[in-house]
């Protein structure tokens, strides 16, 4: 449950860092989170081959896709090493704790910070909440650091598990692929806010 916190408030945290920044400083980290199967690529893998894009396939990315190994036990140095990873670390405790330590991405900022002071210091409660109510505005329009970084992040998984001759009725490049799967999540979210598709980078 932690990790899905460490996510979601970490991308809260994450527009201090321009995304060719992230590119130089943070690529090792990303191409680390799949050497050390901090992604389940076999798994993942054998749940998107031959499916169709779904609101299914965003949550088997999210389940498998353990991001305290990202950010800690698997990738440690690669995390230190990229500024938007270690910034990030530090100031998660701020925000667990109720201290809004940054002014990028208000929106993401508010609802995890809601979700830490309405919990009760519940572990799970603040883990529901941010994966329902947060997770979301890291792909509407108002955070695009942390969209950019995410589908980064899927990108290396896509090109590592071979997604593009898996998924079903799908020829696109890969960041298009999480476009698709982004919308298929959120699609009743982005209606209601009057927009057609996510955000996703």
């Amino acid at each position: 449950m932690i990790t899905d916190i460490l996510l979601v408030l970490s991308l809260a945290v994450s527009g201090t860092w321009g995304m060719s920044n992230i590119n130089k400083q943070c690529r090792d980290l990303l191409q680390c989170s799949i050497q050390k199967k901090c992604v389940n690529l076999p798994v993942l893998s054998r749940l998107v081959d031959g499916k169709n894009i779904s609101a299914a396939m965003y949550d088997d990315i999210d389940k498998y896709t353990d991001y305290g190994c990202i950010f800690t036990t698997g990738c440690q140095d690669e995390c230190n090493d990229c500024p938007l990873c270690l910034t990030s670390k530090l100031q998660i405790v701020d925000i667990l704790s109720g201290e809004k330590s940054s002014n990028e991405c208000p929106t993401l900022m508010d609802c995890a910070l809601k979700c830490v002071s309405d919990s009760n210091q519940d572990i799970f409660q603040i883990n529901k909440c941010l994966r329902q109510d947060c997770a979301f505005h890291c792909f509407d329009g108002s955070c695009p650091k942390c969209s950019g970084f995410i589908t980064r992040v899927f990108n290396q998984m896509c090109a590592a598990g071979n997604f593009r001759q898996k998924v079903k009725g799908y020829s696109g490049p890969c960041y298009e692929m999480f476009h698709e799967i982004v919308h298929a999540k959120f699609a009743d979210r982005f209606e209601k806010n009057g927009k057609t598709r996510g955000n996703s980078g």
